[in-house]
């Protein structure tokens, strides 16, 4: 099947890579001429395990092309995937013009029968709003406005296991206005679909409102865990433990029950602050949701705090070096859009502090944002030279298990702050140094 993908960013590069993977004849459309010639040469501008070797296989093997020329990728193509961003607007809401800038391309670009499928995370009756769009460029171009059709197929890709997720999905749900349309992308998707039938179809509404749930509910889980942790803080109780007791009943399951900085990254902000702007817009407010969102702002506030407690305050700061193990929102990805880390520096360079810093990819997405600012380290122990304490974000696994005596030589004091409650308090306290984790 020839299959077109507009977007070349995150979900489109896999999309596209791993549907091209299965044997399909896959065209990546995107505006972006130096973006393109890249990844036409199998460089790619994401750092993604396993992405990159299917990319160059794909390419290799002639399956897979990268053009900016829709009309080149359109041709004779039955699906088209639409994967272009929806950032958030100041007040919260999805900026959709990129996706209705691709819709009216479309409309003049489009000469025979096609699928448009949405995969950009869009608010209900975008899909719709598609397809009108599209529809009204076929009308001027006097072409059958039936020439288009259009489903709802939202992403539910994990950064830093994407390939596997796409390769093998947990769902697959499409929302669609006929039943052939789901046909086609259930033939599309078979070859996902090898261990066990995940194939969910309904109507688009339904379709498109289901991403932004199932975020809301992982970022509940996230939110509910960190307000937990900070009780057991006060009342000393261990967050370990009630994590336990918590997941281990079937019911609830121990998925997304770590206490931490709060989640960040490309989708749970963004998506969040969409949900709840929903709930605005249409006069039904998602209080649970909007207090999710609260309790993840606040999260990394509290954090905060205990750096300055332990320095005496906010004026003391200034001078310290403050070594950072880890800048990206999670492991496995280079990903830094509402990165815990980011607040955290921002913060301690307004107090005057030096920060030295080490993570395994992401350095250089965060250089242009801090500059000098920030002391860029090659390695995670030449980050702790000289700094007067550590603080843990991302809890990559090269952080997990290091050499402590190492760290207290290096540190000017043994002091950490741990954000991902890598390590045992006990231990750490046996080993010498004052260590402040999250709910223990």
């Amino acid at each position: 099947m020839k299959v077109t993908i507009v977007g070349s960013g995150y979900v489109g590069l896999v999309t596209g890579a791993c549907l091209a993977d299965a044997g399909n004849e896959v065209w990546c459309v995107d505006k972006n001429e130096a973006k393109i010639k890249s990844l036409a040469n199998g460089v790619t501008p994401i750092y993604e395990p396993g992405l990159e070797e299917v990319i160059k296989r794909g390419l290799k093997e002639k399956r897979l092309y990268f053009t900016n020329n829709l009309a080149e990728g359109l041709d004779g193509s039955q699906v088209c995937f639409l994967t272009v961003d929806t950032p958030s607007n100041e007040d919260g809401s999805p900026d959709l013009t990129n996706v209705f800038n691709v819709a009216e391309t479309l409309g003049d670009a489009i000469n025979s029968h096609i699928l448009v499928v949405t995969k950009s995370t869009v608010p209900v009756g975008t899909t719709v709003k598609i397809k009108e769009m599209i529809q009204v460029q076929l009308k001027k171009r006097k072409c059958d406005p039936n020439l288009v059709a259009v489903a709802s197929n939202p992403e539910f890709l994990k950064e830093g296991t994407a390939v596997q997720d796409c390769r093998y999905p947990d769902r697959i749900v499409v929302g669609v206005e006929k039943s052939q349309d789901s046909e086609l992308l259930k033939e599309l998707y078979e070859p996902f679909m090898r261990k066990r039938e995940c194939f969910l179809i309904m109507d688009i509404a339904s379709s498109e409102l289901s991403k932004y749930a199932a975020n809301a509910m992982l970022a509940t889980r996230i939110s509910f865990m960190n307000e937990m942790a900070g009780l057991c803080e006060k009342v000393g109780a261990d967050i370990r433990h009630i994590r336990h007791a918590v997941g281990w009943d079937p019911r609830i399951g121990s998925q997304f029950l770590y206490p931490g900085l709060g989640y960040g990254g490309s989708c749970f902000p963004k998506d969040i602050s969409a949900l709840i702007e929903l709930g605005k817009k249409e006069d039904c407010p998602v209080k649970l949701i909007e207090a999710v969102d609260a309790i993840n702002q606040n999260q990394r506030e509290k954090f905060l705090k205990k750096i300055v407690h332990y320095f005496g305050g906010t004026q003391n700061l200034k001078g310290k070096g403050i070594a950072m193990w880890g800048l990206a929102f999670k492991p496995e990805t280079d990903d830094i859009r509402q990165a815990p880390s980011l607040f955290l520096i921002e913060k301690l360079l307004e107090w005057g502090a030096e920060i030295r810093a080490f993570d395994p990819v992401a350095m250089d997405n965060v250089r242009p944002l801090f500059g000098k600012k920030v002391t860029f380290c090659p390695g995670n122990y030449q980050c702790l030279e000289g700094a007067d304490c550590l603080v843990i974000t991302t809890e990559w696994n090269e952080f997990r298990s290091p050499n402590f005596l190492r760290m207290k030589q290096l540190l000017n004091k043994p002091v950490l702050f741990d954000g991902r409650n890598l390590y045992e308090p006990q231990k750490m306290k046996e080993l010498g140094f004052d260590y402040f984790s999250i709910g223990r």
